[in-house]
């Protein structure tokens, strides 16, 4: 059964959900730009019923947890990366597998070949790699700027299904969730996505591209990445690159989808559960 707590790090209350807590092997699942936890739900129970503990919390500006009080510097990366490993001292993880989603998997990337290194078993990275196309992000922040109100929760919910199509195919009652999941209630009664406006902070297009491919270089760990077959953000060319640099790289490519495999449908959870329950990665 999914827990929820409020814990307060780096000076931030985050919501983190928790299944199957205390359990001796430890999966932090850390979501993309503009989503939160709920997101690893489908995830956080398959997990728990294999005998994992699963941490996902909400990222500051995101969900439940609390909003910055200095946007500009609080929502960045080498911020996160202090908040995450806070939140694992605050659980008393000594290893772990890592599942990220985007930015998520840009986190995970980060970590993982340094602060991380030797406390890290096993890393997924879902649809995300050491380089971001521009192409790419601009989109994603033209979406994430926009942060209109709708009347009802209906209007909302058709938002969502077209702004998060390329996550896969989902049945109505799994529409209807993440609209509730996604969204907050305005003071006038309106409808608005669920994080900080704030979150994307300025974007510059003329600012040098997301290059982590050193930090890439120096990961030890075995990876494995979820490729959504349509996806703009992690094009086949990039994947290429990942392969050549990590021969040992495991990819699974999903043909139903874009960026990024929402990890709710049983078929995209099969390849991530076999590659987590490899053994010695517990």
């Amino acid at each position: 059964m999914m827990e929820r707590d409020l814990v307060t790090l780096e000076n931030r209350e985050l919501h983190v959900r928790v299944w199957n807590r205390g359990a001796a092997s430890t999966v932090v699942c850390w979501h993309g730009l503009a989503r939160s936890g709920a997101d690893f739900e489908t995830l956080g129970e398959a997990l728990a019923a294999r005998g994992y503990q699963v941490l996902a919390p909400d990222t500051p500006g995101r969900g439940m947890s609390q909003w910055a009080q200095d946007p500009a510097r609080e929502y960045q990366l080498p911020v996160y990366a202090e908040q995450a490993l806070a939140l694992l001292d605050h659980y008393q993880v000594d290893r772990l597998q890592w599942v990220g989603t985007s930015m998520g998997g840009l986190l995970g990337i980060i970590l993982a070949s340094n602060p991380l290194a030797r406390r890290l078993d096993r890393l997924v990275l879902n649809d995300i790699g050491p380089e971001l196309p521009v192409t790419a992000l601009r989109r994603i922040v033209d979406y994430v700027r926009n942060t209109e109100s709708y009347p009802s929760l209906s209007a909302f919910e058709q938002r969502i299904r077209d702004v998060y199509a390329p996550f896969g195919p989902r049945d109505d009652q799994g529409w209807h969730q993440m609209a509730i999941e996604g969204s907050r209630r305005l003071p006038n009664g309106h409808f608005a996505p669920h994080y900080d406006p704030e979150i994307i902070g300025t974007f510059d297009e003329t600012a040098p591209p997301v290059d982590l491919w050193a930090a890439f270089g120096a990961i030890q760990c075995p990876m494995l990445v979820i490729q959504g077959g349509q996806s703009d953000v992690l094009p086949d060319a990039i994947v290429a690159r990942m392969q050549r640099g990590s021969p040992a790289l495991v990819v699974a490519r999903f043909d139903d989808c874009g960026h990024a495999p929402g990890l709710h449908l049983q078929s995209h959870l099969a390849p991530l559960l076999s590659f987590l329950d490899q053994p010695g990665s517990r």
